[in-house]
């Protein structure tokens, strides 16, 4: 490979103002170590977390983003996976902080992607079946996966008579949908920015919540900025048992709650990567009742491939339908990219921009890399 360039969506330093641009460019295609494995990536998606390390709100490393996606193996090293076959990849190590995709090692907007062997040998590359990369599984299968494996820990804890999904967006609606499939006749709340969600500043917003039959099941799944203000919030208006999925990241440090000054970031981080079994659910006492407080980092392999078949085989009422609003292709993306991180908000085209799928390499039966 000594000499081999591939073209890649690259992140551009920031400016004076602190704002940043993409472009497409060539760059060296990575040599491999033993063990390790280089992928085509075929389609990908952009995560409201590479929202977030395009705007500064996090100082993730890799110039090269990307962690949602599939691709077909080019290099499988002694893998044992063929070549061409089609994969997907899970971004979080669950014991190697080194390896997070597209945080501090190139991700999977390219059209090469190096996976490291440590990640290869923990079994972090998952064959799926073909179609899995059609966009509306390829790019929304690890934040489903993310899902269900919050609403696994929920109902292994109590069955939540309501839920709250505060913030609309990928994850948000995805959990929506989720937990009133599991759970008929769940009342849910959905607290966000679209017009079918209620606004967080809404002054009637705090009623709604204590309004809700307890247990109350909530999802945070908001951009880490918001993260605080949804606990506390809840906190305060929610009567009866509480159980909190803390999907979104947050700062590390205390966070007033009626329990108590607690670090919900790390009690976030306990689970990581499906590990441990069982999952990790912290109680707290509080005046208004018990807290049953939890989240997780990253995914296990079954919650990837259980995600992989439910978007496969409910292709027309797939939870995807609402959330997939844009389909580019790799300039497209640079495009769209720096067009929203122009402007004060996520709108492209003039859509609200929810989830959105690159196409960076021939789909199907292609086994041309």
């Amino acid at each position: 490979m000594s000499g081999a360039v591939h073209r890649a969506l690259v992140r551009l330093p920031a400016d004076a103002r602190g704002r940043t641009r993409v472009e497409v460019t060539e760059v060296p295609t990575p040599r491999l170590d033993p063990g390790d494995v280089l992928l085509a990536p075929v389609t990908v998606g952009i995560c409201g977390t590479d929202w977030q390390i395009l705007r500064g709100l996090r100082d993730d490393p890799s110039r090269v983003l990307g962690h949602e996606g599939v691709a077909r193996v080019v290099e499988p090293g002694d893998s044992g996976l063929p070549t061409g076959s089609l994969v997907t990849v899970n971004p979080t190590h669950p014991g190697d902080p080194s390896f997070l995709l597209g945080h501090n090692l190139p991700g999977l907007w390219a059209e090469r992607t190096r996976i490291p062997a440590t990640a290869v040998r923990a079994g972090l590359v998952l064959p799926v079946p073909e179609g899995a990369d059609r966009p509306g599984v390829a790019a929304l299968a690890e934040p489903l996966a993310s899902v269900l494996y919050g609403l696994e820990v929920a109902l292994g804890t109590t069955r939540p008579a309501s839920l709250a999904v505060w913030g609309d967006g990928i994850v948000g609606r995805l959990a929506q949908d989720a937990w009133r499939r599991e759970l008929p006749g769940l009342r849910t709340l959905l607290v966000g920015n679209g017009t079918d969600a209620v606004d967080p500043h809404d002054p009637g917003l705090p009623d709604l919540l204590a309004e809700l039959p307890a247990p109350v099941g909530v999802v945070i799944a908001t951009p880490r900025t918001g993260t605080r203000q949804a606990l506390t919030a809840v906190d305060r208006h929610v009567r009866g048992t509480l159980l909190v999925d803390v999907h979104a990241g947050l700062p590390p440090g205390p966070v007033a709650m009626s329990a108590g000054e607690l670090d919900v970031a790390a009690l976030r981080a306990d689970n990581c990567g499906g590990e441990p079994r069982p999952p990790r659910v912290h109680p707290f006492d509080r005046p208004a009742g018990p807290l049953l407080l939890y989240g997780h980092r990253g995914v296990s392999g079954a919650h990837l491939r259980q995600a992989v078949e439910l978007l496969l085989t409910r292709q027309e009422e797939s939870p995807g339908n609402a959330v997939l609003t844009h389909e580019v292709d790799l300039p497209g993306a640079a495009d769209l990219v720096n067009s929203v991180l122009s402007s004060a908000g996520r709108v492209a085209d003039g859509r609200r921009v929810l989830k959105t799928a690159i196409r960076i390499g021939g789909g199907g039966d292609d086994r041309r890399f």
